[in-house]
């Protein structure tokens, strides 16, 4: 009652403030950003009417573009998505790439957020791919394939479109997603076969995770088209497990081989059985975690979204680290005495600290990731 009226009445105080922060030079734009990403996932309902304060601007800096980006996807909802998925469109014609391709991205996750949305999602997806230019498509063929995930049966009929984009994918993770939707939906396509056959070309140059989703999407072309497929299946298994050094690929090919030739009805259980449905990732950090750095909102590990003792060396004791045994050198124990006397000088000349448990010191970046 009177807790849940107080909390509210704070949160609703809360918003102006953050809101203000956004209008400073880019550093503490980034600050504030990096802060609110975190307070947004403890309490959503703060800032849900002010999403158009964390659309791009066109002079912003690549750093504070990117955690705005993170902020829209996590404050968008039914009411706002149209509005939202212009903006979107509109950073995906923008000339820095990784930018682009992160909002092309974000268009995506909220697809696989809103599932009301999705249809709409999956629209601008695919204007987006009729632009032809190549980090786009690439881009939205990766994140379709987590729509495809999210809702399976659903929005098969874009997959000719896919299709048509096939000689645009140059990147591993694109061509591994494109694989992996000709595999999965071999049966509605017709010439899944002869589109893995144009993979199976290169294989040995490709990089390992589209060698591994080839071999998987050529299984599963051969258990749902046996008669058509069955050079091909021989030749990627041959590949996998003569060919190549990398045992993952020729583990997975031999577990296919034995399987297809003891029990193919156990095979298609494995290989064509069930995918749980992925879930939508947008509020990421573990609950457990949030409540640990809203504890430490305006700190560093605010900024880094880690606890402290991830990041910050804590003072050691002196001669904590030494190991040297007796083949210790005099020169190195006199230079030791020298250091301490420094040492010394110096903490008299300054003031003591107030309290020395486990003094850290905040701006030590010596162990950063």
């Amino acid at each position: 009652g009177n807790a849940a009226d107080a909390v509210r009445n704070l949160t609703r105080k809360l918003a102006p403030p953050l809101v203000t922060l956004l209008n400073s030079e880019p550093e503490i734009q980034y600050v504030a950003l990096r802060n609110i990403n975190l307070i947004v996932q403890k309490r959503p309902n703060i800032l849900e009417n002010e999403i158009k304060v964390f659309f791009c601007k066109y002079n912003d800096p690549i750093y504070v573009k990117m955690e705005k980006l993170e902020i829209i996807i996590k404050l968008v909802s039914e009411r706002n998505i149209d509005q939202v998925l212009l903006e979107l469109k509109e950073y995906a014609t923008e000339v820095d790439v990784d930018f682009v391709r992160k909002s092309v991205s974000a268009i995506g996750r909220c697809a696989v957020k809103l599932e009301r949305a999705a249809e709409r999602c999956i629209g601008v997806l695919l204007e987006l791919i009729q632009t032809k230019v190549n980090y786009v498509v690439q881009e939205s063929v990766i994140v379709i394939k987590d729509i495809f995930r999210r809702y399976p049966n659903r929005y098969e009929s874009i997959i000719a479109t896919l299709c048509d984009n096939l000689d645009t994918l140059d990147e591993p993770l694109a061509k591994a997603s494109m694989i992996w939707i000709i595999g999965e939906y071999a049966e509605r396509i017709d010439n899944a076969d002869e589109l893995l056959d144009t993979f199976l070309e290169t294989f040995e140059e490709e990089d390992p995770a589209v060698q591994l989703q080839l071999l998987t999407a050529t299984v599963k072309c051969f258990l749902k088209n046996p008669e058509d497929t069955q050079d091909m299946v021989q030749r990627v298994l041959d590949l996998a497990t003569e060919e190549s050094d990398n045992p993952d690929l020729r583990d997975r090919g031999f577990i296919y081989w034995r399987l297809l030739s003891t029990d193919p009805e156990a095979a298609k259980l494995v290989v064509l059985g069930d995918k749980p449905v992925i879930e939508d990732d947008t509020f990421r950090l573990e609950p457990g975690l949030l409540n640990v750095l809203i504890g430490q909102i305006a700190t560093l590990s605010s900024i880094y979204h880690k606890p402290p003792e991830a990041f910050v060396v804590r003072a050691r004791g002196h001669g904590a680290g030494a190991a040297a045994g007796p083949a210790a050198d005099d020169d190195e124990e006199e230079e030791e005495e020298e250091y301490e006397d420094e040492r010394d000088v110096e903490e008299a000349a300054a003031p003591a600290p107030a309290d020395d448990s486990g003094a850290v010191d905040l701006l030590d970046m010596g162990a950063v990731n």
